[in-house]
């Protein structure tokens, strides 16, 4: 079985940047970093530090919370030792971001509904780059995908997007969805480093044009995890519309835009499909 954690950042409105990203692997190699991942918790640096309930990167970055009082150095040596658990456990990842300005301005009526809110589009890409990791790297036929909680609006998009790959275009492989708290996923914790750090870098390209990351921490920790990152910018979202989008049926798009509007996890119902 693999699994497929993913967590968010920049999500607030305030933000310019939307951000899902996470890590991927078998279910093996995931509970090898679980239980190294609560050990550095337990005690933090070589036990240097009091033991932690949760990581959380914002607050290990800024010292706040649990956090406080740490130094620049405590801090980034803590993140160090959980890098090292990832790739020591050949852990991979992917993160897609996406300008939310631009997002809004292009993806508008039936084909919003179609690739969903900034976040929404990114949960998307979640999915396929997922099931492509999977046809290409391993043979474990079965991925299940748990993501941090969010709001009941953010969730029922997932799950019309997860039903869609599964009872639509026919995916046999899924084995489920889930929405899970971050204070006590471990492997959610692992996927809230991969978003805050892809987002920093996210925000540099998006300011400053394709520059490399400039954290170095991120840096090797995303060269030796082959780390798979997307940036939709100004440039790629019009690209989309223009390329894939823009010539589509109409009619199409209101049909397919139906499911992803109407659609019920709890009860669900295709008869909004049918071509009338």
């Amino acid at each position: 079985m693999i699994s497929a954690h993913f967590d968010d950042s920049g999500t607030h409105t305030a933000s310019d940047v939307v951000v899902v990203a996470g890590i991927l692997a078998t279910e093996g190699r995931l509970a090898c970093l679980e239980r190294g991942w609560k050990r550095e918790l337990e005690k933090p640096i070589e036990g240097r530090k009091r033991s932690l309930k949760r990581f959380h990167m914002t607050d290990c970055f800024n010292s706040n919370g649990e956090y406080a009082g740490w130094s620049r150095t405590e801090a980034d040596y803590h993140c160090h030792l959980l890098h090292e658990m990832m790739i020591g456990n050949d852990i991979s990842a992917y993160g897609v971001a996406c300008s939310r300005k631009d997002y809004d301005e292009f993806v508008t009526g039936d084909l919003r509904d179609i690739l969903g809110t900034p976040e929404g589009f990114c949960i998307r890409n979640c999915f396929v780059r997922s099931l492509a990791w999977m046809d290409r790297t391993v043979f474990d036929p079965e991925v299940r995908f748990i993501f941090d909680n969010r709001t009941p609006s953010v969730m029922r998009d997932a799950k019309a997007v997860y039903d869609a790959y599964e009872c639509i275009i026919g995916v046999e492989n899924l084995r489920g969805i889930s929405f899970e708290s971050s204070s006590s996923t471990a492997l959610l914790q692992a996927a809230d480093l991969v978003a805050w750090e892809f987002y920093q870098h996210a925000k540099d390209v998006l300011a400053e044009g394709n520059i490399p990351i400039k954290r170095a921490g991120f840096r090797r920790l995303a060269r030796a995890l082959k780390f798979d990152g997307q940036i939709a910018d100004r440039n790629s979202i019009e690209e989309m519309w223009e390329n894939v989008w823009k010539d589509k049926d109409p009619k199409m798009l209101k049909q397919v835009g139906a499911h992803f509007r109407m659609f019920d996890p709890e009860n669900p119902d295709y008869s909004y499909l049918s071509v009338g």
